[in-house]
């Protein structure tokens, strides 16, 4: 496979690579593979690299983690891990050392898998991406459309992420794959729930690889205000959400399963929170 190489230098720079038809990549971790297997056959690779960022900001507001920053530099964050606990346990799920070496959580968005994890940790919080080359913001939800489908112009890309500081949240994740490591997400489920003598003041449930993208749903969250922290409200969690998704049959699992996996995950995040299983 013949193709040219580009390392712009400047955000200006690579947004005209992009315009040009150039397949942007940081690690190429998603990149590479789908070259191998011939799912994509680019006429230039655009290296973002030269672009020079900072890696992650905080202003007690919002995580700020630019293009470039790999999921090992978040994880060697004192803020990543102190503020957004349940970001930090999902990175830490994300393939292999290797992989997180060189992997980027804005790589990930890209990629715009609805298994990606990182990506369904942005649904939770309602982060925003920062639009490069004139620096817009979008929602997360908005910006995409559908599995590798993002509503960006042909001269746009992902400059940053913006992830909202919340504040009195317990937070809740767990992936099932086919084995333990290096897992590709047969179903996943994430939840933060803020609640007060037993009674939930707010709730956010995500689940990725059960819809064509990540699946979550603010009417049922409305309907759990007010009810009680209980089994029984959990359960109900996982009726509505077997209902609402459309999974697939693939290679890793049928769609049967996984709308059982929906059913069930929610329940299994209430013994978590309750402190009975690990």
């Amino acid at each position: 496979m013949k193709f040219d190489y580009l390392r712009p230098k400047s955000i200006l720079e690579l947004s005209r690579a992009k315009k040009a038809g150039g397949i942007l990549f940081s690690g190429g971790t998603d990149v590479f593979v789908k070259m191998r297997n011939r799912v994509i056959k680019p006429h230039l690779l655009v290296d973002t690299k030269g672009v020079k960022t900072e890696k992650m900001d905080f202003d007690g507001k919002f995580l700020t983690i630019y293009m470039n920053t790999t999921y090992s530099d978040l994880l060697k964050s004192e803020v990543v891990r102190k503020y957004f606990p349940l970001i930090f346990k999902i990175i830490k799920t994300v393939g292999s050392p290797q992989i997180r070496n060189r992997g980027t959580p804005v790589g990930n968005v890209g990629n715009a898998s609805p298994a990606g994890d990182f990506l369904l940790s942005l649904y939770l919080y309602e982060a925003s991406c920062v639009i490069a080359p004139v620096m817009r913001e979008v929602k997360i939800s908005e910006l995409v459309k559908g599995p590798g489908k993002l509503d960006l112009g042909e001269d746009e890309f992902i400059y940053a992420l913006k992830i909202p500081y919340l504040q009195g949240y317990e937070g809740h994740f767990e992936k099932v794959g086919a084995r333990n490591a290096m897992v590709i997400s047969i179903a996943s489920i994430g939840v933060l729930v803020k609640r007060k003598e037993n009674v939930i003041e707010d709730m956010r449930i995500a689940f990725g690889s059960v819809a064509p993208t990540v699946l979550r749903i603010r009417e049922v969250e409305e309907h759990m205000k007010g009810e009680r922290f209980s089994q029984d409200t959990f359960e109900k969690i996982g009726e509505e959400y077997e209902k609402l998704s459309r999974p697939i049959t693939d290679i890793r699992a049928s769609a049967d399963y996984r709308k059982k996996l929906v059913r069930n995950l929610p329940l299994k995040a209430y013994f978590y929170f309750r402190g009975e299983i690990p």
